[in-house]
């Protein structure tokens, strides 16, 4: 075992190829389908549509994620499955990090982990927007920071009223703090590229968004957005009525003048 790992660790390029092929492939299992056929004994899972608030729109998404078996089954059996998406990144990731001491090779694995989460070659392709895995990847990669990121994602979100700027913006964050907290260039680049391949993932959600909110005029609360999310209705709410951007648009309403 010992000269198998030396002797990996002394062809850097044969190691980085390993990692990155075991790392894709194992993150190309979709967690949605197969626990999606165990509880229904379907092998297909269908896209969720569902109405907007104040229009007569819909909303489509073709992602196949946690959220999706979610939406479909419930909460028990989407939190199995965000879990499971968790695991297959995580566990490799940890191998590799034990494994290999010369080079950060776990990045590179958890990198294409997330990649083939997204883009899973056993299903043409299509999957997920990778944010379990993410979550996965730097538990064992930074936990720490990434408490420390969502933390400053919640005064964020606070200060701007935003349920997104909660649930995401810790992996924004993270890229300022990986590279900071490790004083290596590569563990900054690893976040881009973690942030990249998740927007890219979510681009056709987002531009329908934007879309139904800018194009055709529709507003949508904090509270609806945080429902629909699956982050409940109650941080919503909050950040609606209590949030700095709330308190500050309410008191200059008040001083317009005809306002009550």
């Amino acid at each position: 075992m010992n000269e198998t790992l030396f002797y990996l660790e002394s062809h850097p390029l044969l190691t980085a190829l390993i990692c990155s092929v075991a790392g894709y492939l194992i993150g190309s299992l979709s967690s949605a389908r197969i626990v999606y056929f165990l509880a229904t004994g379907k092998r297909t899972i269908e896209s969720f549509a569902e109405p907007v608030p104040h229009s007569d729109e819909t909303f489509e998404s073709d992602l196949v994620s946690a959220t999706l078996v979610t939406k479909k089954l419930g909460a028990k059996y989407g939190c199995i499955t965000s879990v499971a998406d968790m695991v297959k990144v995580a566990l490799p990731t940890l191998l590799a990090k034990l494994f290999f001491t010369s080079e950060p090779y776990f990045l590179l694995v958890a990198l294409v982990g997330v990649i083939g989460h997204n883009l899973p070659v056993w299903y043409g392709f299509k999957g997920g927007r990778g944010e379990s895995p993410i979550i996965g990847a730097l538990l064992i990669i930074n936990w720490f920071g990434l408490i420390l990121a969502n933390v400053a994602a919640a005064v964020l979100g606070f200060i701007t009223g935003s349920v997104l700027v909660v649930r995401w913006g810790a992996y924004v964050i993270l890229i300022a703090w990986l590279w900071y907290y490790f004083n290596d260039w590569r563990y900054g680049l690893f976040m881009i590229l973690l942030n990249f391949f998740f927007w890219m993932s979510m681009r056709k959600d987002l531009a329908r968004f934007y879309e139904l909110k800018k194009r055709r005029g529709i507003e949508f609360t904090e509270e609806e957005v945080s429902e629909f999310i699956l982050m409940g209705k109650t941080l919503g709410r909050f950040l609606d009525r209590y949030s700095l951007y709330a308190l500050i648009k309410r008191a200059v309403g008040k001083r317009r003048p005809g306002s009550r």
